[in-house]
């Protein structure tokens, strides 16, 4: 294993812009919720929604300025969402740190999500005051909520997936819902507020579902292929999710091998460890690794063909580096 994490997506003048600004609403003497945004805020991760917010409405002719609130709300309604998940899942660590519920409690845990949210929608409206006409503002608040119930609704598809074994088409169709939707997020909202026509909303949707599934592979790689992730390798297993690559190994496996898999999913008895050790190997020996990343490289191909519906310059540039193997995906 390694100790280096997927990195950073926020280029250095980004990165120093949003980090300035939550600072300076959260600083580091702040209590009662406002520690539990901050706890769950920093040290900052990829920051992947600030910079998309940011990058999509530079892209369709926006200003830093403007969307700089919706930047910092991306980030509280994304790192709200995980401060949630990780009760969910049970895992205890989150970007190399304590998760907040296991250094605050679940319950306090649970409030401090919810704070995040409500922060994050206070940030948006900001962007009122900070130059971008009502009607878009309306328009950005819609897009994050849509994009929220859509995460939602996969979240809980996700859960009822586990402990079994589903088709890899019902997987790739639950992870555009939820790592689609949650770039799409960020896209819809800065280029919203930037002043984007249905030509380039229909683009970032696009680039974001296809980007996002590309993503969330490369996520599930990261159980597999020695990569350390900010958060435990055998969370996948230890919940009995049914992750890409596993779903390949299974389909390519004799039919002994995947009933195997299939009690390594189910099995809550057998310490994590074992279970996990045990699914490597079969990961490995049907190649399901090499086969979730060619998955992920096609669908990376078809983000970038989407960028072509957005005007040509340095930010569908910026957009189109993700897309590069190693970046992001």
């Amino acid at each position: 294993m390694t100790d280096i994490d997927v990195p950073q997506v926020a280029d250095p003048e980004v990165a120093a812009i949003v980090r300035a600004e939550v600072e300076g609403r959260w600083p580091d003497d702040v209590s009662g919720l406002d520690e539990l945004v901050r706890y769950g805020l920093m040290p900052f991760g990829k920051m992947m929604g600030p910079w998309l917010v940011i990058r999509s409405s530079l892209a369709v002719g926006g200003d830093i300025a403007t969307v700089l609130p919706a930047a910092v709300a991306l980030e509280c309604v994304q790192v709200g969402a995980m401060m949630h998940d990780d009760i969910i899942d049970s895992d205890p660590e989150r970007r190399s740190k304590a998760a907040a519920h296991t250094v605050f409690g679940e319950s306090a845990a649970i409030v401090g999500g919810d704070g995040l949210f409500f922060h994050g929608f206070a940030a948006l409206a900001e962007c009122h005051d900070a130059g971008a006409p009502p009607a878009r503002v309306a328009q950005a608040l819609a897009v994050l909520s849509k994009a929220g119930v859509r995460i939602g609704d996969a979240a809980l598809s996700e859960i009822r997936m586990s402990r079994g074994i589903c088709s890899v088409e019902e997987y790739l169709s639950m992870i555009a819902d939820k790592s689609g939707a949650l770039l799409w997020m960020a896209c819809g909202v800065g280029a919203t507020l930037g002043g984007a026509d249905d030509r380039c909303l229909g683009a970032l949707s696009e680039y974001s579902d296809q980007l996002g599934i590309a993503y969330q592979i490369r996520d599930d790689l990261m159980a597999y292929d020695g990569t350390r992730a900010g958060k435990p390798n055998v969370s996948d297993v230890r919940n009995g999710r049914p992750t890409l690559p596993v779903l390949l190994a299974h389909e390519r496996a004799s039919a002994q091998q995947q009933r195997r898999i299939e009690r390594l999913l189910a099995d809550t008895s057998v310490p994590v460890d074992t279970r996990y050790e045990a699914m490597v190997e079969l990961v490995d020996a049907y190649e399901g690794t090499e086969a979730a990343r060619e998955v992920s490289h096609r669908h990376v191909r078809l983000a970038t063909t989407a960028l072509e519906g957005l005007p040509p310059g340095i930010h569908r540039d910026a957009l189109a580096d993700l897309t590069v193997p190693g970046r992001l995906v």
